[in-house]
């Protein structure tokens, strides 16, 4: 064999062998070590825990707008009622609380505030509920005016 392809040979040939070592010590025969597996174990519970965290958080506030949309229709209603009954009876619309509406086992306490402002009524309606504890309300703000004529 000529010296020139012999030494270029044994230089690839050297090259060969030592990524192979280097291989074979990187990866071990029996698979991942016990610290390897732990590490990928802690990293996957941290990530669960934080996915189901946004989940139950997500899902306690998607609860929550449930009952302050359900409280904004229960006011919205209220002043159409009122609405309604000024253009029979205007003198009759004074502030009251209503009755409690229960809705899928929350109770609704909707009351009335009215205020005569020289030919009109500031009328506030309030609705308030109770969850886990604490007190939410929801106000609607109009004005009515007496019918005209």
């Amino acid at each position: 064999m000529c010296p020139r392809v012999s030494k270029a040979f044994t230089t690839l040939e050297a090259r060969h062998q030592r990524c192979l070592a280097a291989a074979k010590g990187s990866l071990s025969p029996a698979g991942f070590s016990l610290i390897e597996l732990t590490i990928a174990i802690l990293v996957l519970t941290i990530v669960i825990a934080g996915g189901s965290y946004l989940f139950v958080g997500g899902r306690s506030r998607i609860n929550q707008q449930k009952h302050y949309r359900a409280a904004t229709l229960l006011a919205a209603q209220k002043l159409e009622e009122l609405k309604a009954e000024a253009a029979d009876n205007y003198d009759n619309i004074v502030s009251k609380a209503d009755q409690p509406k229960v809705l899928e086992g929350v109770s609704y306490n909707i009351s009335t505030g009215v205020v005569d402002v020289g030919l009109y009524k500031n009328v506030i309606v309030t609705v308030n509920w109770q969850q886990t504890g604490t007190v939410y309300n929801v106000s609607l703000i109009t004005f009515i005016a007496p019918k005209a004529g």
